[in-house]
């Protein structure tokens, strides 16, 4: 039965393996309402995969309870032994993440913006 109060998710992902990479793309708002859509399976039976991608170039909006999310998605994955990489951050998420001190956890790509963060 659909539930007439219940706030529709704002964030498609998107979770792609292609030996030995896996693309976790994430778009529209990652925060409290939508943080359990971002996958938590380990992949363990899959011992091809050492790269892990996380494309947030579609993320409009990510609150602290989102960074919270990914750094412990990108955890799940250190702990396989994959690299993490976040990509195609905005500016505005890419300083929050640092802010958030972060930046020594994944992997972060700074946007090739040229507006100041």
């Amino acid at each position: 039965m659909h539930d007439p109060f219940q706030r529709p998710s704002l964030l498609s992902v998107s979770l792609v393996i292609e030996s030995p990479c896996l693309f976790l793309n994430l778009a529209g708002e990652l925060d409290l309402c939508s943080v359990d859509e971002v996958p938590r399976e380990d992949f363990s039976w899959r011992q091809d995969l050492t790269t892990v991608l996380v494309d947030l170039g579609e993320l409009s909006f990510c609150d602290a309870t989102g960074i919270r999310a990914l750094v412990g998605f990108g955890r799940i994955h250190e702990a396989q032994g994959r690299a993490v990489s976040v990509v195609r951050a905005s500016p505005f998420i890419w300083r929050l993440m640092r802010l958030c001190g972060i930046s020594d956890r994944l992997s972060l790509t700074p946007p090739t913006s040229t507006t100041a963060v």
